[in-house]
C-alpha cells in the first residue's frame, strides 16, 4: 500500500472523530440526541412489554439495561408499552429467573432496576432480593467472587440504604497502583470496571476527594484517546460502552465531561455520540453495530447524566414515550478505493480459495504482511511456521511467545481498523467473532479478508489446510493436520475399551453458571473421549440455574482456568467447585474427586492445540485407558481476559459476559 493512500485512508477514519458538533450537558429527553435513542428503544420493545435485538425474544438483561435508561431521562416504564404488556410489567416477571440464574450482579442489577422504576426490591415478586444479594458476602467484604460483582452489589444495596461499609471498605483495598480497578482480583486495569467502582465507592459513602477517587479519575484521565473515547483495554478500539461508563464516573465524582477536552477539541461527550446513527441507535464501535439496544439503553444515562444507582426524580413528571426518531445524520463507513488492489488472473500461481463464509478470495502472490485477528488463528500461523510474516494480532494472542511480542491491532471483538490499516497487511485472516460488518469495513478499504469459522474440531484441521492453501504453506498444513488426525484417532482407539461413559459438564463460568452444549468444540470433545455431555440440551454457551446444575450431578467436571491474571486467579472455577460452594459437596464429580482443571486457553480456541485439550480431557474421563498415568494440572499464563476462546461467540451474539453484569 502506498504512503500516500495510507495517510489518505487514516485521514478518513480520522474524520468523523473531528465533525461532532458541540452540544450542552447533560442532554434531556427534549435533546434530538436522546429523543431519538428513546426511539429506537421503543422499536425494540416486545408485546410483553420487554425489550429485543433484532426483533427476538425480550431479553431480560436488555430490558433491565432499557428501563434504566427510560427513568434516566424522565419517563415512567409503566407508561412504555408496545401495545401490551408495559416494560414496568415486564420486569415483574424476573424475579423468578434471577433467583434461577443465581448471579451476584444479575441480583444487584434487578434491585437497582426495581428501585428505578419505584417498587419495592425487598418484596418483588414475593421475594426479597435486598437479604439474597446480602448473603453473597464474604467475611473479607466482597460480594461474590470478583470486583465488577462488588462494584454491583455496593450500588444495588445503596439505593435501598443498606450498610455497605465492609464492601466499600474491602473495594477501597482493590486500585492497582496505576488508580485503577480491574474486573477481578489481579487483573489488569481497565475504564469500564474503573468507572463503575468510582460510581461504587461514592454510592457507598465514599468523598469525591478521597485518594481512592482521585487516582481513579486519573488513570481514567491517562487512558482517554486523542479522539476523546476510551477503550476496554490494551489496543482495543474505543467503544460507546466504555464512554457511557466513563461518563457516568466523571459525574458521580463531580467532574464535568465536556472539560476533558483533547488536542483533536473531542470530548467524552462529543465521541460518544460520534456512534449515534440515524436510525438513532448507538453503535459499540465506529465500526461494529454490535447489540445497538444494549449500546442505546448504556448511552443514555451516560447522555443525561445520570449515574448509578438511579433513582427516580420524586415529583416529576414523566416524559412521554417517544414515537419518531428525529432527522437522521448519515454515519456509514466510507466505501474506499486504494488504489493499491492487486490484478488478479489465473497465471503465476494466482490462488482463489472460498473461505468459512462461502466468500471467494483472491490471491495473486503467497502474502508477506499478514494480520490475524483471533488467537486461534494466531496459533495456526505460527505452527505453520508463518510467524515472520504476522505484523498484526490481537490482544488477546498469547501463544506462541513469539506472538505477545507482535504489534496488537485491538480486542477479538473490538478490532482497532486505525491500527490494522498501519499494519499495512495484504491479508488478513478475520474469525465469525470479528463479525461481518468489521470484514467488510476492511474489504472496502482494499484489504483482502480471510474469514474462519470452525465448529467442529473436523473444521479446524480443514481451516489449517485453508489457511495453508491462503499462504501457500500447503505442505506444512499437510503434515500439522495429519499430525493432529493421528492424535484424535489415538484417543478414540484408547477409550474404545473403556466400560462406562461417564457424562461430563465443562464450567465456563460461576457467576453465575455458564457451561458448554451442543455445538461446541468440549461437546464433540466429550464424544471423542468416551463420555456425554451432561447439557446437550444446551445450545452453544448458556446460563444454566444453580438448581439444574445440581439435579444434573455430572459424573466429572472440567473447569475452565483463569478469571484474571496472577497464579491465585488460575484455579478459581476449581476451588469454587470443590472447596468454595457448599452447594456442591454433595455432587457426585466433588465426592468422587472428579473435578479437573483445564487451560482455558487450549480447551476453548479452534487452533491446533484443540487435540492436546483432547488428550488431556480423555485421560481425565478416562484415566484407565492411559496407562502412561493422569494428568498433570496444568499452568500456563492466562490472556488479558479469561476465556476469550469459549466466549467469543457470547461476544457475537450480544451476551458476552462483560464484567459490568449483563
Amino acid at each position: 500500500m502506498h504512503t500516500k493512500n495510507l495517510l489518505f485512508l487514516l485521514i478518513l477514519l480520522i474524520i468523523p472523530c473531528l465533525a461532532a458538533t458541540a452540544v450542552a450537558y447533560p442532554l434531556t429527553a427534549e435533546n434530538d440526541e436522546v429523543s431519538n435513542a428513546l426511539a429506537y428503544l421503543a422499536s425494540c420493545q416486545q408485546a410483553d412489554g420487554g425489550f429485543a435485538e433484532d426483533g427476538k425474544t425480550s431479553s431480560a438483561s436488555l430490558s433491565t439495561w432499557a428501563i434504566l435508561a427510560i427513568v434516566s431521562a424522565g419517563g415512567d416504564p409503566d407508561q412504555w408499552s408496545a401495545g401490551g404488556a408495559s416494560a414496568g410489567d415486564y420486569l415483574r416477571t424476573l424475579g423468578d429467573e434471577t433467583l434461577a440464574i443465581d448471579g451476584t450482579s444479575e441480583t444487584a442489577k434487578l434491585i437497582i432496576t426495581a428501585v428505578a422504576a419505584g417498587d419495592d426490591p425487598r418484596n418483588f415478586g414475593g421475594h426479597d432480593f435486598v437479604s439474597f444479594l446480602q448473603k453473597k458476602q464474604r467475611e473479607d467484604g466482597r460480594y461474590g467472587e470478583h470486583i465488577y460483582t462488588t462494584s454491583w452489589a455496593i450500588m444495588a444495596l445503596s439505593a435501598v440504604g443498606e450498610d455497605t461499609s465492609k464492601a466499600v471498605a474491602w473495594l477501597k483495598k482493590q486500585p492497582n497502583d496505576d488508580g485503577g480497578f480491574s474486573w477481578a482480583v489481579g487483573a489488569e486495569s481497565d475504564c469500564d470496571d474503573t468507572g463503575s467502582a468510582i460510581q461504587a465507592l461514592i454510592a457507598g459513602g465514599t468523598s469525591r476527594d478521597a485518594p481512592v477517587i482521585r487516582n481513579a479519575i486519573a488513570f481514567l484521565k491517562k487512558q482517554q484517546k486523542d479522539d476523546g473515547g476510551f477503550n476496554y483495554g490494551g489496543t482495543s478500539a474505543t467503544n460507546s460502552a466504555s464512554d457511557s461508563w466513563v461518563i457516568q464516573a466523571l459525574v458521580a465524582a463531580g467532574e464535568d465531561p465536556l472539560t476533558w477536552t483533547t488536542a483533536t477539541g473531542r470530548t467524552p461527550v462529543s465521541h460518544l455520540l460520534s456512534f449515534q446513527t440515524g436510525e438513532g441507535y448507538f453503535k459499540w464501535t465506529s465500526v461494529l453495530a454490535d447489540a445497538p439496544g444494549k449500546m442505546t439503553a448504556t448511552a443514555i444515562p451516560a447522555l443525561t447524566g445520570r449515574t448509578f444507582p438511579i433513582i427516580p426524580v420524586k415529583g416529576a413528571v414523566p416524559v412521554a414515550p417517544p414515537t419518531t426518531v428525529g432527522t437522521p445524520v448519515s454515519t456509514k463507513a466510507p466505501v474506499v478505493s486504494t488504489g493499491d488492489t492487486p490484478t488478479f488472473d489465473s497465471s503465476a500461481g494466482a490462488r482463489t480459495i472460498t473461505d468459512d463464509f462461502g466468500r471467494e478470495i483472491s490471491l495473486s502472490a503467497p502474502p508477506q504482511r499478514i494480520v490475524s485477528l483471533a488467537p486461534a488463528n494466531t496459533e495456526i500461523l505460527y505452527a505453520l511456521g508463518l510467524g515472520d510474516r504476522v505484523v498484526g494480532v490481537t490482544d488477546y494472542c498469547n501463544y506462541p511467545d513469539a506472538a505477545i511480542a507482535a504489534d496488537k491491532v485491538g480486542g477479538y471483538s473490538s478490532v482497532n481498523i486505525e491500527k490494522v490499516v498501519q499494519a499495512r497487511p495484504d491479508l488478513v485472516i478475520a474469525a465469525f467473532g470479528n463479525t461481518q460488518e468489521v470484514i467488510n469495513y476492511l474489504e472496502n478499504l482494499g484489504i483482502t479478508v480471510l474469514a474462519l469459522n470452525p465448529t467442529s474440531i473436523e473444521d479446524v484441521i480443514e481451516n489449517i489446510h485453508l489457511v495453508g492453501k491462503a499462504t501457500w504453506a500447503d505442505d506444512e498444513a499437510a503434515v500439522v493436520g495429519a499430525d493432529m488426525q493421528a492424535r484424535i484417532d489415538a484417543v478414540k482407539t484408547a477409550v474404545a475399551s473403556a466400560d462406562t461413559t461417564p457424562s461430563v459438564v465443562h464450567m465456563v463460568w460461576n457467576d453465575p453458571i455458564w457451561v458448554s452444549g451442543s455445538g461446541s468444540f468440549q461437546d464433540e470433545m466429550f464424544m471423542m473421549a468416551g463420555a456425554t455431555n451432561a447439557f446437550s440440551s444446551v445450545e452453544g454457551w448458556e446460563i444454566v440455574s444453580m438448581e439444574r446444575f445440581i439435579v444434573t450431578d455430572p459424573d466429572v467436571i472440567i473447569a475452565n482456568s483463569g478469571a484474571g491474571m496472577g497464579g491465585n486467579s488460575y484455579d478459581v472455577l476449581y476451588r469454587y467447585v470443590t472447596e468454595e460452594e457448599p452447594r456442591f459437596k454433595g455432587l457426585t464429580a466433588v465426592k468422587e474427586g472428579r473435578v479437573y482443571l483445564v487451560d482455558s486457553d487450549i480447551i476453548d480456541r479452534g487452533g491446533p492445540r484443540i487435540v492436546e485439550a483432547l488428550e488431556m480431557v480423555a485421560r481425565d474421563i478416562h484415566p484407565e485407558c492411559f496407562p502412561e498415568g493422569k494428568n498433570d494440572q496444568p499452568v500456563a499464563t492466562q490472556s488479558p481476559a479469561p476465556f476469550i476462546g469459549a466466549l467469543a461467540a457470547l461476544f457475537v451474539a450480544g451476551v458476552c459476559l462483560r464484567r459490568q453484569g449483563e
